[in-house]
């Protein structure tokens, strides 16, 4: 009898791990608590507690808190920039890219990573030299296809030459990633509404 329940135990199929969600419930949990209490607050003994993990998964996943704020950028920057290579290379004229560009890499995002992104964007500052720079490498790229957008506008002669590409490129960017301190997901204007309003004073204030 022993051997038969040690036989059916030994059968019995472990509970399997989900490291990815493991990974995601720390991530959202710092999300929470950075939003709530900053990011200086908030200690890793309380992001392990919200999450329901232990500080061995804290740091299996992560090498400091830091590591930690530099993931929650890598979460939206990562699909913004996969979503602005896509809009790249599309064979479209520079106001329709840049449009699509607002409106699909600028707004919508906002929509799924608003809380990850005002958390970032609030508490960046207290990110070392170094740790900033991995991040710096991204925002660069990403902002490298806003400035080919309209570069490609100003040679084909449907923008105007207002000004250097890159300073106009700041401008577009600026207009959207700051309106997360108002946008309300879930409300009746949507992230993509916003950004077809948005496409358009972009794409009619630089069309030649």
């Amino acid at each position: 009898m022993a051997r038969t329940k040690a036989s059916a135990a030994a059968k019995k199929p472990r509970a399997r791990r989900d490291p990815d969600a493991t990974k995601a419930a720390l991530l959202n949990s710092a999300v929470t608590l950075f939003d709530k209490y900053g990011y200086d607050a908030t200690s890793v003994q309380q992001i392990v507690d919200d999450a329901g993990r232990t500080k061995g998964a804290f740091y299996h996943y992560f090498e400091s808190k830091e590591d930690l704020l530099r993931d929650l950028h890598d979460k939206f920057i990562d699909y913004q920039l996969e979503k602005a290579h896509a809009v790249l290379e599309r064979d479209e004229p520079a106001d329709v890219l840049l449009k699509d560009l607002v409106i699909e890499v600028l707004m919508e995002p906002l929509g799924l990573y608003k809380s990850e992104i005002s958390v970032f964007l609030h508490e960046q500052k207290f990110l070392s030299e170094e740790a900033f720079e991995e991040i710096r490498v991204k925002r660069d790229e990403f902002e490298s296809c806003v400035v080919q957008i309209i570069e490609r506008g100003i040679k084909d002669g449907t923008f105007k030459p207002l000004g250097p590409p890159r300073l106009l490129a700041f401008g577009v960017i600026g207009m959207c990633a700051w309106s997360h301190t108002w946008l309300t997901t879930g409300g009746r204007v949507t992230p993509r509404a916003i950004g077809e309003m948005f496409g358009e004073i972009a794409v009619n204030g630089l069309r030649a």
